[in-house]
């Protein structure tokens, strides 16, 4: 089963992660950015024809910008070789985990 590696980067107030699993690549990005106006948390995607990441890439920002209180992107790359739905479910949700992991580890350095 492959691993998901989430990377951060700094840019001023804002944060940058790459989300790569499997054969890593750029196959989605998403940006998302606390709003005044309900939904609170915006978000705007753009995905590479023939990648499926663009949902996921979602999620993962606009979790982290909700957690954050921030503008954040996410890129997003995982490439499972002929993935049954099962793989892909798991995959899905390591992502899921290693996100809330990091925003966990995060805010605990911030703390600091």
């Amino acid at each position: 089963m492959a691993t998901i590696e989430i990377r951060t980067f700094v840019m001023g107030n804002d944060v940058v992660f790459l989300v790569a699993g499997g054969t890593a690549h750029i196959g989605a990005m998403a940006t998302a950015w606390i709003s005044s106006e309900a939904p609170f948390v915006q978000s705007y995607s753009l995905a590479l024809p023939g990648h499926r990441e663009g949902e996921l890439a979602v999620e993962l920002a606009e979790l982290a910008s909700r957690t954050l209180n921030r503008t954040v992107a996410v890129l997003a790359g995982i490439h499972l070789e002929r993935p049954s739905k099962q793989a892909i479910e798991a995959i899905v949700e390591k992502a899921r985990n290693g996100m809330r992991e990091t925003l966990e580890q995060w805010n605990i350095e911030a703390r600091e």
